[in-house]
């Protein structure tokens, strides 16, 4: 197998590493720091045909240190214009600027890794490798294995569709946030004061689900699978769950996508719904935090250990949702945990470019980590911000009245959005001044959220209940 050669020193601290594992448990609330050994390979090896044996992307970790040593060194093979489209003003705008969608630089920070000659995309992905995890099929692997299958979608679709942002100076003082993707794949991580603030939001999707890679793909000839782990995992939990408890998990809406993409940002269903995992076996809770891991691993090994140990301790509010069939094998089948913290959805869809098939689609999220916490966290917590910006009136209200929303200051550029508890968007509209009337004919009993942007500033929310 090739290997990368970074050209500068990276420290060897494996046992740093593993004592970490043991001892690291930090506060819910912490950022998460990276003691990782540093081991790089250029690409992973492929898998099995049956993709049991996986890929690996690095073989040992690194540490917040060596993601800003290889983010220079990548800087340092650049021309100063093409330094300029990396290194960018971090804020608001530019942190929620990623998608999942074919849309190129339309939709993303960056520069286009098929614009960088062999050693600077080389550098580039020496960056993307130090700052993800090593677990086989997880991490850097599969963030390869998502790129690569854009040739074999073939057309408008390429790996070469892929972007790098580093928004802010990287650093081991400052806060800045590492962006990396392209069709299918969204990579955030936040870093302040040298260590990982926050590894969401993450998107993943593949079509097609498998497919073989000859001599000329960016990675080694083989057959992967790359969600696999994801679905496998999703599905072995819902298996596990009797029929009384599928009927409590079940939710009666349909799901064409994850509900929190890359439109979703501080979106959380203002109420938690399904089977409540602390109704669970021991054995089912083991389940639900294996369902987490494929995800969780996809950060870097220390902070996804540390992670999954904090939604291990959360699991006591966690929830397990879902919709269609619990094979997940079908248009339309959807699985959800919500936690205190995490958020993780996965959903199937009919094939885009293979429309005889499925595709996946997920999303995971941290309702108190999405970009370092800077911009967007829990429903709960806008709650005091919401009160500065606008009110509500009546609340409770009657099916039928308008919803009165009174803005403390007039706004020249405002949205409001009404969402359901399930975080489904049901009526979105623009308007300006300091008073807006929202209809609410047609609207169920029950507990709504309405979400509101005013002058590009971070959404805030208020509950309100229908009668």
């Amino acid at each position: 197998m090739n290997k990368l050669v970074v050209v500068v020193p990276l420290v060897l601290l494996a046992s740093a590493y593993e004592k970490a594992l043991d001892l690291f448990s930090p506060p819910a609330s912490a950022p998460y720091a990276v003691a990782r050994s540093v081991a790089f390979t250029g690409r992973p090896q492929a898998a099995s045909q049956t993709v049991a044996a996986g890929v690996r992307g690095t073989t040992s970790t690194a540490t917040v240190a060596d993601v800003v040593t290889a983010a220079n060194a990548f800087l340092a093979t650049l021309t100063t214009a093409q330094q300029t489209s990396v290194v960018l003003t971090r804020s608001q705008t530019t942190a929620i600027r990623w998608s999942n969608l074919p849309c190129g630089a339309n939709c993303r920070n960056g520069i286009q890794l098929s614009t960088l000659n062999a050693t600077q995309l080389a550098a580039a992905l020496a960056v993307v490798q130090a700052a993800t995890g090593s677990t086989t099929n997880e991490g850097y692997s599969e963030a390869l294995q998502i790129r690569e299958a854009e040739n074999a979608l073939g057309g408008m679709y390429s790996p070469g569709l892929y972007f790098l942002a580093f928004l802010g100076t990287p650093s081991t003082t400052g806060t800045w946030q590492l962006q990396f993707g392209g069709h299918h794949l969204a990579l955030n991580t936040t870093y302040k004061n040298g260590a990982v603030a926050g590894a969401t939001p993450l998107f993943e999707g593949v079509e097609p689900l498998s497919f073989t890679v000859g001599s000329t793909g960016t990675i080694p000839a083989g057959t992967y699978a790359p969600l696999s782990s994801e679905k496998n995992a999703m599905a072995a939990l819902l298996e596990s769950l009797t029929t009384a408890q599928l009927a409590q998990a079940r939710l009666t809406q349909t799901f064409s996508d994850v509900l929190l993409g890359p439109n979703g940002n501080g979106n959380f269903p203002a109420t938690k719904v399904g089977l409540p995992v602390s109704s669970l076996t021991t054995a089912q809770q083991d389940l639900v935090v294996a369902a987490m891991a494929p995800w969780v691993q996809d950060a870097d090994d220390v902070t996804a250990a540390a992670l999954l140990a904090t939604y291990r301790s959360q699991l006591a509010t966690t929830y397990i949702a879902y919709s269609g069939n619990a094979t997940l094998t079908n248009n339309a089948d959807y699985v959800r945990l919500d936690g205190r913290d995490v958020w993780i959805e996965f959903v199937c869809q009919t094939g885009v470019v293979f429309p005889s098939q499925i595709h996946y689609h997920s999303i995971w999220r941290d309702h108190a980590r999405d970009y370092g916490s800077d911009y967007y966290t829990t429903v709960a917590s806008t709650k005091a911000a919401a009160t500065a910006i606008f009110s509500v009136y009546p609340n409770p209200i009657l099916d039928g009245n308008a919803l009165h929303v009174k803005l403390t200051k007039a706004a020249t550029n405002a949205t409001y959005t009404l969402r359901n508890a399930m975080g489904q968007a049901l009526t979105t509209n623009s308007f300006t001044g300091s008073v807006v009337d929202v209809p609410t004919t047609g609207l169920a009993a029950g507990t709504y959220v309405l979400s509101l942007e005013v002058e590009g500033m971070a959404p805030v929310t208020h509950r309100f209940l229908v009668k």
